[in-house]
C-alpha cells in the first residue's frame, strides 16, 4: 500500500460533518470525547435543519430549530465540542450535493483541520439521501479543497488561501471499518450526550438507542483487550480517488 492509513487518535483539529444534529455523537461520541480530552479541537458542521424528525407536531419550524440547536449545544458541552456550525439545508429535502461540497470546502479552508469525520456514504442499503449526499460531498471536498481554482463561494477566502495538509478522513456508520477505538474511558460522556436529544427520541426510544449502541460497542471491542469500542473506516485523502488498494484496507 503506497499511502498509509493515518492515525485518527493523533488528530489535533477535526471538522465533523453530520447530516443531522445527533449523527456525530451516535456514531463517534466516545472517540470525539477522547480526542477532546487529549487536546483536540472539535468543530461540528451540521448539514440539515433536522426538523422532519422532531416529534412534537405543534411546534413551528422555527421553534423546532431552536430546540434542536439547544439540545446540540448541551450534548456538545458533554463531549468537549469547540464550536457548532450549521448550514440548515432542508431535512430530507431537495438539495444539491454539489452545493454542499462547496460549503464543506469553504469550512475546510476556514478551519484548516488535520482530520475530517463524517458518515460513510457507501454503507450497504443506506436509503437516507441526507446521509449518502453528505458523505459523498464531504469525501469529494477533501479531494478538491486544495485546488486553487476551486471556488468555495467566498472569493476573499479563496484569494488568500494557503494550502495545508489534511491528514485523514474517518467515516463512521461504516460496514468496512479498519480502525477500532477504545472508548471505555469516555463512553459515559457519549451516552450522557445522547440523553440531550429529546426532540427526536421518546424516553423509550433513548433507552433502545443506548441498548443498541452498547451491543455494538461491545462487539467492536471483542477480542481487542478493551470493553467498548467505536468503528471507523479511516482513509487518507489520496485513498479517495482511483484507489486500487481499496480491497486491502480493512
Amino acid at each position: 500500500m503506497l499511502i498509509p492509513i493515518p492515525d485518527l487518535l493523533r488528530a489535533r483539529r477535526i471538522l465533523c460533518v453530520q447530516p443531522h444534529y445527533d449523527d456525530n455523537d451516535i456514531g463517534a461520541g466516545g472517540t470525539l470525547a477522547r480526542l477532546a480530552q487529549a487536546g483536540a479541537e472539535l468543530h461540528y458542521l451540521t448539514v440539515t435543519d433536522d426538523v422532519v424528525g422532531v416529534l412534537d407536531r405543534q411546534l413551528s419550524d422555527a421553534e423546532a430549530r431552536s430546540g434542536l440547536a439547544a439540545e446540540q449545544v448541551r450534548a456538545g458541552l458533554e463531549l468537549g465540542v469547540r464550536a457548532q456550525h450549521r448550514l440548515d439545508y432542508p431535512d430530507a429535502g431537495e438539495w444539491s450535493a454539489f452545493a454542499l461540497r462547496r460549503d464543506v470546502v469553504r469550512h475546510l479552508r476556514l478551519l484548516r483541520p488535520d482530520f475530517v469525520l463524517t458518515v460513510d456514504p457507501w454503507l450497504p442499503y443506506e436509503a437516507h439521501q441526507d446521509h449518502v449526499r453528505t458523505g459523498l460531498a464531504v469525501a469529494e471536498a477533501c479531494l478538491l479543497f486544495g485546488l486553487p481554482r476551486f471556488a468555495s463561494g467566498d472569493a476573499s477566502l479563496d484569494a488568500g488561501f494557503e494550502p495545508f495538509r489534511l491528514r485523514g478522513v474517518a467515516f463512521y456508520f461504516s460496514a468496512g471499518p479498519n480502525t477500532i477505538v477504545d472508548i471505555a474511558a469516555t463512553r459515559a460522556h457519549k451516552h450522557r450526550a445522547l440523553d440531550a436529544y429529546t426532540s427526536q427520541f421518546t424516553p423509550d426510544g433513548l433507552t433502545q438507542l443506548h441498548g443498541a449502541l452498547s451491543l455494538k460497542e461491545r462487539a467492536w471491542a471483542n477480542g481487542r483487550g478493551f470493553e467498548y469500542g467505536e468503528a471507523f473506516k479511516v482513509l487518507a485523502p489520496g485513498h479517495l480517488h482511483v484507489n486500487l488498494d481499496a480491497d486491502e484496507m480493512f
